[in-house]
């Protein structure tokens, strides 16, 4: 592995490509606590979700955050082991999060009915702050974005179908919680793969 990421950064279009990348990502938590705090305080809508009606709310907070955490390390494991692979990664998360910026200032939304709050320990540390609990960054699910990331980008067939099941029962965990509306849900796998193609086509790997 060692000498796989010494050879990529032997390649100078490869180092400021990487480093690109780190300093979009490194951009996000410099400015992302004040931004979600104002979301927090506006006033938005809130939808009538006829699938969350007919769910019960229910505190599922450690199954989603174990699915979620040891998806993403699994994830980073296995990207370690290919640099342009991550670095197509790198720069598609980039562009979803600048999406999901951009979705959750333009869809005003108040939380679902019902909602259970879910603490994120390690987004409230990098990304929303400690200072007000989040619960409108809403449109779209980033959650989903995460393992729709997990599905694509992990290299073996058997690891994606089983990336997939873990999906779908973090969806069904996330709308058990009422943390998300299901259209929140339903939009995210259209934004991340948007990212990822915008990546390819740009020839940015």
């Amino acid at each position: 592995m060692k000498q796989t990421w010494k050879a990529a950064f032997s390649d100078r279009t490869f180092a400021l490509k990487f480093i690109g990348a780190l300093a979009v990502f490194l951009i996000f938590p410099f400015k992302a606590d004040d931004y979600f705090q104002w979301i927090q305080l506006r006033e938005g809508i809130q939808w009538n979700d006829p699938l969350l009606n007919a769910i019960p709310a229910l505190n599922v907070s450690y199954p989603i955050f174990g699915i979620i955490y040891l998806s993403v390390i699994y994830l980073l494991y296995r990207l370690l082991q290919d640099p342009k692979r991550f670095l197509w990664f790198a720069w598609a998360f980039n562009i979803e999060t600048g999406f999901r910026f951009l979705t959750i200032y333009f869809v005003a939304l108040n939380p679902p009915a019902g909602l259970v709050d879910l603490h994120d320990p390690l987004a409230e540390i990098f990304i929303y702050g400690e200072n007000m609990a989040i619960t409108k960054d809403l449109f779209f699910s980033g959650h989903t974005a995460t393992m729709v990331f997990v599905c694509f980008f992990l290299p073996s067939v058997r690891e994606r179908r089983i990336a997939l099941g873990l999906s779908l029962v973090l969806v069904t965990l996330l709308l058990i919680q009422h943390v998300h509306y299901s259209l929140d849900i339903l939009a995210a796998p259209l934004f991340t793969l948007a990212a990822i193609w915008i990546v390819k086509k740009a020839e940015i790997i």
